[in-house]
């Protein structure tokens, strides 16, 4: 056994706490303290990881407006929203004395704190990369670093927790658009008086913890306070860093994102963004970088390293640069490679910038050229962007082995912003024009389209209008009319953008372009009431291509009937799934479903040649 001093801090603003973990690890490092396990409440606050875009995080008028604190942490991971109604507990221990990796460190600690919270009733368990969970949901989210020779690693329990305040302060994911997803998002999250019916006392839930870290960190407590050398330490870190804009701001959006490329990347171990300015002859080379994300490395400092090490290195050598950057940094991440950093890097430079209709588009590619496979072309949703798909598009690459073109149409993510008037036959001006812009500018000859909601209405009919050159589509919630039920499901949009969080979270999608683009869902879709089409159907008849429609069975925006009409337009060639319990992000709410369901439809109209371009124009 060890023995660590426990201390407990009291309630401070979220700041003053961020300054206080500094001046302990500071304190440490120095041999001025002991290892050292510190309790901590907060004053209501939203606190940003190290490594995230604060715009792009925190809804900062709402957390002006009503009195949060707005930070910046010392580790990596999320956004966080802390009150009153949760405890911080954390560790300022010997690195040696804990082992190698920080991976491994985290599952013991997070182990050692979950067998605590069981002391207590509660049946936690820790949950991979940083999370201890009850059934499934999140009760203390954790992270940690490695400085000097300490390691320091800390956790917020939520004891008595109204996640609708840390909804409200915090940007939710961009992908979560429907207030049927932020519903899921209050149910990801429980608290100790949600499951055990009652609030324990403060010290039975400290002894629980420090039982915990006895019992399977060999770790034996001894109550202390804090000494003046790292109170006054805390202040003046507050004071001259933690509790400054130019640490708060550090990481904010790119002033002009028409100057960058830019590309997301999804894993399981975390997110991450790379903006990348460019100069020189050709654009060649590499003037600035900017990588964020929700992701954890230790020291923190390697991902500002990363990024000095990026300037002025030539596009074509990135790639080499970050690995071999990695492979003299020493620097550890958790949950996520090197190679994850290279491909996001490689993919921002391969971004492409296509001038369609006089308007610029974004995009990436996925997997072989278009002149050595078939191509699967995304095209979201009317308020999605790129980053809806997530990781769908390189799944369906792996699996399948085409190529995949991935854009943000006019208006959304990072293409050119919406200018009004806006049409009222925008679908068909996308699927007749635009999308066959598209398609000649990036040498796509053999498509498979995928597509979510307007996206999907926007590939039949592309389909109709030109078999020779589809080869299949998915269409994911497809519409060829409005119903009443779609009407009440954007007024409900509408409450929600001028008096919630929409406009917030759609944001972190569009940013600047996000006022337009909702003001083209509103005028084209309110011009009209229920019944009325988008003269798509003459062109979704003329479809010679197999298609794969799927809807949620809860969708709340088109009923089955929408289903029923393509089945009349083209009998013999659609196929239908129909998903219970989801609505209408079938991606998003049955992922493998639908992600099975794509592969074997991808494979079958690449297979042979019945319903290729070659055998349409021969028949």
């Amino acid at each position: 056994m060890r023995q660590v001093r426990v201390i407990d801090t009291g309630i401070r603003a979220g700041t003053q706490n961020v300054a206080f973990d500094q001046a302990l690890i500071e304190a440490r490092n120095a041999g001025r303290v002991p290892e050292t396990v510190r309790f901590l409440k907060f004053r209501p606050s939203a606190l940003v990881g190290l490594h995230q875009i604060l715009s792009h995080e925190v809804r900062l008028e709402y957390c002006r407006a009503h009195g949060i604190e707005v930070g910046r942490r010392i580790t990596g991971g999320g956004g966080l929203y802390l009150d009153g109604g949760q405890i911080g507990w954390e560790l300022a221990l010997e690195r040696r004395a804990m082992g190698a990796g920080l991976a491994s460190i985290a599952a013991r600690i997070c182990t050692a704190a979950a067998a605590g919270l069981r002391r207590l009733g509660v049946p936690a368990e820790f949950r991979p990369r940083n999370d201890i969970e009850v059934h499934g949901r999140k009760v203390s989210g954790t992270g940690g670093l490695v400085d000097g020779e300490t390691l320091f690693f800390q956790g917020t329990l939520l004891i008595d927790f109204d996640p609708t305040r840390m909804i409200e302060a915090l940007r939710v994911p961009v992908e979560k658009l429907a207030k049927r997803d932020l519903e899921d998002a209050r149910r990801r999250v429980t608290s100790l008086r949600e499951v055990l019916g009652r609030v324990p006392p403060l010290a039975e839930i400290q002894n629980a913890l420090l039982e915990g870290f006895r019992e399977h960190l060999g770790l034996e407590p001894r109550w202390g306070e804090a000494t003046e050398y790292e109170e006054r330490l805390a202040r003046r870190l507050h004071e001259e860093e933690f509790g400054t804009d130019e640490f708060i701001r550090l990481l904010d959006a790119p002033a002009d994102p028409a100057e960058l490329v830019s590309a997301s990347l999804v894993r399981r171990g975390g997110t991450l963004r790379a903006d990348i300015r460019l100069e020189g002859p050709g654009r060649g080379r590499i003037r600035e970088a900017l990588i964020t994300g929700d992701f954890f490395v230790s020291p923190p400092r390697v991902v500002f390293d990363l990024e000095a090490a990026l300037r002025g290195v030539a596009v074509a050598q990135a790639g080499a640069a970050v690995e071999a950057f990695f492979a003299r940094s020493g620097g550890e991440l958790v949950g996520l490679s090197p190679l994850d950093f290279r491909e996001v890097v490689e993919t921002a430079l391969n971004q492409i910038i296509l001038n369609v209709g006089g308007h610029a588009l974004r995009g990436h590619w996925r997997g072989p050229a278009p002149q050595s496979a078939p191509t699967l072309v995304f095209l979201h949703d009317a308020l999605g962007s790129v980053r809806l798909w997530r990781d769908f598009p390189d799944q369906l690459v792996r699996a399948t082995g085409c190529g995949a073109l991935v854009y943000d149409r006019w208006g959304s993510g990072d293409s050119e912003p919406l200018v009004p008037p806006y049409s009222k036959k925008y679908l068909a001006e996308e699927a007749l024009k635009a999308l066959p812009e598209v398609l000649d500018q990036t040498g796509v000859r053999e498509a498979i389209l995928v597509g979510q909601s307007d996206g999907a209405s926007i590939a039949l009919a592309h389909a109709g209008a030109f078999p020779e050159r589809v080869r299949g589509v998915i269409a994911l919630s497809p519409h060829l009319w409005r119903e009443e039920k779609t009407l009440a499901a954007i007024r409900d949009q509408i409450e929600d953008f001028e008096h919630g969080d929409l406009k917030a979270r759609l944001r972190r999608h569009h940013g600047s372009a996000t006022e337009a683009l909702f003001a083209r869902l509103v005028k084209v879709w309110t011009a009209e009431g229920p019944g009325a089409g988008w003269g798509l159907e003459e062109h979704v008849a003329k479809l010679r291509c197999p298609v794969l429609a799927i809807q949620g069975e809860d969708d709340e925006f088109f009923s089955v009937a929408q289903l029923e009409a393509l089945g009349r337009l083209i009998p013999g060639r659609l196929e239908t799934l129909r998903i219970p319990g989801s609505a209408h992000y079938p991606l998003h709410q049955a992922r493998n479903e639908v992600l099975a369901a794509s592969i074997r439809f991808i494979r079958a109209a690449t297979a042979s040649d019945r319903h290729s371009p070659r055998a349409a124009a021969g028949g």
